[in-house]
This record gives structure tokens, C-alpha cells and sequence, in this order.
């Protein structure tokens, strides 16, 4: 379905993630699983940058996967992810954790009836996949 003009005009940013996290077996098992080069790779226990130089220790590993897409669709960007996922040796082994879905959706406009919205196709692809869906959805004011 195609974004109306004015709900495109209250998006100010869409990106969507796929991936594992809290997972008990080596990150590289989940890549030669899937044949996918993950965005990001943390590993339980690791110390990872942060601001101004600082280092923290990572609480639990994970494992994700990021759209390239540059729409402002939610859609879009989700089909990318489910297209690239192997599907053919579901489900998937169990010492990966419950695999997900991230949403990150940044609009202006956050009143009765904004935010993303799923077409049948994706949440049946993500279904598919035993997945979950987590949504982070903010607010951008003007300047």
C-alpha cells in the first residue's frame, strides 16, 4: 500500500533490524546458520566503546542484522530483512533465542492513528519466523 502524501510528510525516519539476542552458542554460528554478514556482533562479557572514551562491559550477546532500505515505509523496509533470512531450516536452532524484529520510527506528527503500520504479508513472513516485534516510536519536535 502506498504511503498517503501527508502521512509520509509526519515520518521524520524508519529503520528496522533482525537479529538474536541473550543467545547461548558463538555469534559465528548464527552466520554460517543464516549465510547472512551481520551489522553488529556483541558477545556477553566483551567491553564495547562508549561517549567521551569510555568502555562498558556488555550484559548480553547479540546478534542483528540492519534494512539498507532508505524508505520512509515500515514495510519496506521488513520485506528487505524477511527476503534475505534463509527460511528452508526453520525453525531455528534453539540455543539461538528467540529470534526478532526491531522498528525504530521517528514521526512528527504522533497523534490518533500515526505511527507504523504492518501490512498482512510482513506480519505473516515475520510469524513465519517465530519472531517477535519490538517497536521503539518517538516524537521529533521541530527546532
Amino acid at each position: 500500500m502506498t504511503l498517503s502524501e501527508f502521512y509520509e510528510s509526519t515520518i521524520v525516519g524508519v529503520s528496522a533490524s533482525f537479529g538474536f539476542s541473550g543467545f547461548s552458542c558463538k555469534p559465528e554460528e548464527i552466520t554460517a546458520f543464516l549465510q547472512i554478514e551481520p551489522s553488529e556482533v556483541m558477545v556477553k562479557g566483551e567491553a564495547r566503546p562508549i561517549r567521551g572514551g569510555l568502555t562498558i562491559k556488555t550484559i548480553e550477546s547479540s546478534w542483528y542484522v540492519e534494512s539498507t532500505e532508505g524508505s520512509k515505509d515500515v514495510n519496506v523496509h521488513l520485506r528487505h530483512l524477511l527476503s534475505r533470512i534463509p527460511t528452508g531450516n526453520l525453525p531455528f536452532p534453539e540455543q539461538f533465542g528467540p529470534p526478532s524484529f526491531s522498528v525504530l520510527w521517528k514521526g512528527n506528527y504522533l497523534y490518533a492513528g500515526s505511527g507504523p503500520f504492518y501490512e498482512s504479508d510482513v506480519l505473516i513472513g515475520i510469524a513465519r519466523l517465530g519472531a517477535m516485534l519490538w517497536q521503539d516510536i518517538y516524537q521529533i519536535d521541530d527546532d
